[in-house]
């Protein structure tokens, strides 16, 4: 499970990287929007990962980033939020720091 959160972060410090390289808003958009789409793809392949919450997450990174991006939020704002909604899934009324406890269920009932 943790290489898939590592693969998931490798896209993202990538896509960092790429819009540094571009000073367009809407590049800026559409690489955010095409790393949400890759971070699917990466989720959708592993059938023990809960890619409801995983996905309903890693949008809520993504409406930040865009927000941030965008100018509509400063960056200090969006570092606050993103840091609120890290504590909450970690604390947060599923959370309480136990993941590892908890069994997800099988996605796909072929998978054993």
């Amino acid at each position: 499970m943790n290489q898939i959160w590592l693969q998931i972060f490798i896209v993202m410090i990538g896509s960092s990287i790429v819009k540094t390289v571009f000073e367009n808003l809407l590049v800026w958009i559409c690489i955010d929007i095409a790393v949400l789409a890759i971070c699917y793809m990466i989720l959708r392949r592993h059938p023990y990962v809960n890619l409801k919450s995983s996905m309903l997450f890693l949008s809520g990174l993504t409406v930040i980033s865009i927000l941030t991006d965008a100018r509509i939020i400063s960056g200090f704002v969006g570092n606050i939020i993103i840091l609120a909604v890290l504590a909450w899934m970690v604390f947060g009324p599923k959370g309480n720091g136990n993941s590892a406890k908890r069994q997800n269920p099988i996605r796909h009932k072929w998978h054993k």
